[in-house]
């Protein structure tokens, strides 16, 4: 019985389970081992409840809401077969690759852009593969990786917030498989320059390695590499619903990249692989895109109201290309973002890094709530 193991002690003669699971015809409780590369992956508890009532500028959401107007017009398609039929995204697939002048071949969608990079990972990565990739990044980068049994090779920012694209190239060897880049990176939000992707993605090439871009921030930042995902048939470009968007509670984001690669990773869906809200919120939001561009726009002037009021507070702060924004607090980080949580306002306090241990990440939204933010941050301060 290699792969299980006994949870099995005794006290005063007697036997006693530590853990629960299946029991042995002799009574013996059996807990089953799960594979080495789920064992060893550490994963950090994230908060999930107590957020609606407050200002969530913790994981860079649309922080304000829609107005019941546009909540009305995203239910108004639905029929008395909403919830009674699967869902048939297909409409979403030609609407997406209308939107961005795409076939629909070299187009998949998913369950959040997240499982579209979890797909591309378990599609091509295997044990003794390389992931390189930036850190800090966004952390599902290296727990794919390490589900894979891949090694994660990070290329990381120095304590003045920057990277260097030829460390990067030199970090790109025979072991790649795959080269993930954020950008605009989380949480740095810093960009790389097209030239230097451009370049990536052709060593990458030349290695027999994917380069994955993923682009979730995109609207904030306004450059993509998505055009060239026609062009280089080792590069995959990721988007998502969730952040200019406003629908992260649907779940909902998508792929473009080589029609064979996009096929490759299709093998790994589900059947049913998006909701039908999903499809129903997307084609919504793809109809009436003006709303996010209007949203972007009241977060860039959220955006220029902190960057202009922080230093009043003596405080040091990067806007970056995202939706988001870099506060330094010092020694006083976990006190000051303790105070703002009991005044109502959530920010990311836990970079889990030596050198971000003196900065929180505030999301930002429109104006009205930035003034809300920093009254509150200057009373914490206080």
């Amino acid at each position: 019985m290699s792969a299980c193991v006994r949870c099995i002690s005794r006290s005063n003669g007697r036997r006693r389970s530590r853990a629960t699971g299946a029991r042995s015809s002799d009574g013996e409780i059996i807990m089953i081992r799960p594979r080495k590369t789920v064992r060893d992956v550490v994963r950090w508890p994230v908060s999930q409840a107590d957020r609606l009532d407050r200002l969530r500028l913790d994981k860079n959401e649309n922080c304000a809401g829609w107005p019941a107007r546009v909540m009305d017009g995203m239910l108004a398609d639905m029929s008395r077969h909403f919830l009674t039929a699967y869902p048939e995204p297909y409409t979403l697939y030609e609407k997406i690759a209308k939107w961005h002048g795409i076939a629909v071949d070299r187009l998949m969608v998913t369950a959040g852009s997240e499982m579209a990079i979890r797909y591309l990972f378990e599609a091509y990565l295997e044990p003794g593969d390389e992931l390189v990739s930036l850190e800090p990044s966004f952390a599902m980068f290296e727990v794919y990786a390490q589900l894979c049994g891949a090694k994660f090779v990070p290329v990381r920012f120095d304590r003045s917030f920057r990277v260097s694209p030829a460390n990067i190239m030199k970090a790109i060897t025979r072991r790649t498989k795959i080269v993930a880049i954020a950008n605009p990176n989380n949480p740095t939000g810093t960009v790389i320059p097209e030239r230097d992707l451009i370049a990536i993605v052709k060593k990458a090439a030349k290695h027999g390695a994917l380069t994955l871009v993923d682009e979730a921030y995109f609207h904030f930042y306004g450059r993509t590499m998505l055009s060239y995902a026609g062009v280089f048939d080792n590069l995959v470009v990721t988007r998502t619903f969730s952040k200019a968007c406003g629908a992260a509670s649907v779940r909902l984001g998508y792929a473009v990249g080589h029609p064979e690669v996009i096929k490759t990773m299709a093998k790994l869906q589900p059947i049913d692989h998006v909701s039908g809200f999903a499809v129903l919120i997307g084609k919504y939001l793809i109809d009436h895109d003006h709303l996010i561009a209007d949203y972007v726009k009241e977060v860039e002037k959220g955006k220029a109201y902190l960057l202009k009021e922080l230093p009043k507070l003596g405080l040091p702060c990067i806007g970056g290309y995202g939706n988001f924004i870099l506060i330094e607090l010092g020694a006083r980080k976990d006190e000051v973002a303790a105070q703002l949580k009991a005044r109502g306002v959530l920010v990311g306090a836990n970079l889990r890094l030596p050198s971000w241990s003196r900065h929180i990440r505030a999301a930002v939204g429109q104006p009205a709530l930035m003034r809300r933010f920093v009254r509150a941050l200057a009373e914490s301060l206080a």
